[in-house]
């Protein structure tokens, strides 16, 4: 076996700022969105690519040792304070359980999988971006709506 000099996912934190990819290839800016113990996700931040232009907000599973420190979660919450929306822009709750039924019906086998149009790829990833859809609006309601609020049974 040789020795190879590898950088342990423990070190990265979700939020940390870091620049990824192979040592002789492009390096690409982004943010640690998951940590596992073999891999670390990445959501970049800027666009990557020439012929094949990935856009900011794609998610990639990175190996660590392709992956470098910028800035840590620590300093970018310092650097950008979050701060509560203003009350004019929040919706009512009215508004909060027509967006959750529309996900809900979304979310349906029928309308996820377009009666077999759309491939199982496409499905799943339709379904991971309504299933956040549907917590930010959960979380913005403040609590899980009961099915008989939702469909009134």
């Amino acid at each position: 076996m040789f020795a190879r000099t590898m950088t342990p996912a423990s070190t990265f934190r979700i939020g940390d700022l870091v620049e990824f990819g192979r040592p002789n290839g492009e390096k690409t800016e982004g943010k640690v969105v998951r940590v596992n113990a073999a891999s670390i996700t990445i959501e970049q931040t800027e666009a990557r690519g020439v012929s094949r232009v990935r856009e900011a907000g794609a998610k990639w599973r990175v190996h660590p040792s392709l992956v470098r420190l910028v800035g840590s979660a620590g300093t970018a919450a310092v650097a950008a304070p979050v701060t509560p929306a203003p009350k004019a822009a929040r919706r009512s709750e009215a508004d909060l359980i027509m967006a959750l039924r529309r996900i809900e019906a979304n979310l349906s086998p029928e309308n996820l999988y377009w009666d077999g149009e759309r491939s199982r790829t496409e499905a799943r990833r339709a379904e991971a971006r309504l299933m956040a859809e549907r917590i930010a609006v959960v979380a913005e309601l403040g609590r899980e709506p009961s099915p008989r609020e939702l469909w009134g049974f």
